[in-house]
């Protein structure tokens, strides 16, 4: 049975930075008021996240912010704001009690004299359309149910009423913008239960790799061209083949889970699983890698640092040893191009590799 200690650290979508589980904006000013609504009449294109069933989902659901400066400064948005833009969900185990739903995948600031920059002086508003996925915009999936959404903006704001702070090298000098943000209204919004997506089927290939390790860990810091006919110093490269019709997800954490369980074939011709060992470590968060239809995920490892590591003293002594691995899934059919998921089914099969035969103690 596959098994796997928990630690007492929250898993996180390794996509998405803890940081932002709390409010980015660095000052809130006043006098400036963020509206955030759902925006069912949207003509905004869906792109290529949102084809299918996905377009039904609160992912690719369009939105409308509209930003009032009823301050007496002037502020300014480099390219419109968009990479200054974040949804958040209400979150209570999250820090700030907020959590990341939708941001770009590098958000940064344009240079202060961008011909980009887009200027809203006091009184005026700018209206902005958006889907929580799109280009170079990375959103969350959602399982159904309710959520509570607010929206943020970052922007710059002159330090004094009115004048153009952008207007001359000089201006930039004598009047450094400030970093402000606004926070949007709360919006609760439903994410619906999709129709039935069918299933996924995978297969799971492992060969020996010839050489050593790749990677340098304290497991195999050891191993060299003497020493490479240890058990340790095996490497094993693997293949996951995606067989089904429609792009997958798989999750796997980078300390306590691999997805991939070894045995052994005892002298009795019984397969035996390779004992799990203890493990421990600063920080286990989740990740997920996309396979699309017919394409691969590959990897590859030994026994000595397999995820979240097995005892291979059964397996030292010199002799010919058969080994098989388990790939156990934890993936989710996902959208068109893979960025998100759709559904995780209930029940997922897990699929045994073919027999590997490992020759111990002789180079």
């Amino acid at each position: 049975m596959k098994w796997f200690a928990a630690l007492a650290l929250p898993l996180v979508q390794f996509s998405l930075s803890a940081a932002f589980g709390q409010s980015p904006f660095p000052l809130q000013l006043p006098g400036f008021h963020l509206t955030l609504r759902e925006d069912p009449q949207s003509t905004l294109p869906l792109g290529p996240s949102c084809g299918g069933e996905a377009g039904l989902t609160l992912t690719c659901r369009a939105f409308a912010l509209t930003l009032e400066n009823a301050s007496p400064r002037t502020i300014y948005l480099n390219n419109q704001g968009e990479n200054l833009i974040s949804i958040n969900k209400k979150e209570p185990r999250a820090s700030g009690g907020w959590w990341p739903v939708s941001r770009l995948i590098q958000p940064r600031w344009e240079p202060v004299n961008s011909v980009d920059r887009y200027r809203l002086m006091p009184g005026e508003h700018i209206e902005y359309d958006m889907r929580l996925i799109g280009p170079g915009r990375t959103a969350e999936s959602f399982a159904p149910g309710s959520y509570t959404l607010q929206a943020g903006w970052d922007f710059r704001a002159c330090p004094s009423d009115g004048a153009d702070c952008l207007a001359t090298t000089d201006a930039i000098r004598l009047n450094p913008l400030v970093v402000a943000g606004a926070l949007s209204n709360e919006v609760t919004v439903d994410s619906p239960r999709l129709p039935d997506l069918g299933t996924m089927k995978f297969s799971f290939e492992v060969a020996i790799r010839p050489g050593l390790p790749a990677k340098v860990s304290r497991s195999t810091a050891g191993c060299s061209v003497a020493t490479s006919a240890s058990i340790d110093c095996a490497v094993f490269r693997y293949t996951i083949r995606n067989l089904g019709d429609r792009p997958v997800r798989n999750g796997t954490t980078t300390c306590s889970d691999s997805g991939i369980t070894p045995e052994y074939r005892t002298t009795g011709g019984e397969w035996r699983p390779i004992r799990q060992i203890g493990w421990a470590c600063l920080g286990n968060f989740y990740f997920e890698t996309k396979i699309l239809p017919g394409d691969t995920a590959e990897g590859e490892f030994t026994l000595a640092n397999l995820l979240p590591g097995y005892d291979t003293s059964p397996l030292r002594a010199p002799g010919e040893y058969r080994l098989r691995f388990t790939f156990w899934p934890s993936a989710c059919i996902a959208s068109p191009d893979a960025s998100f998921c759709l559904m995780r089914p209930d029940k997922q099969l897990p699929v045994v590799s073919n027999e590997v035969t490992v020759r111990v103690g002789h180079s």
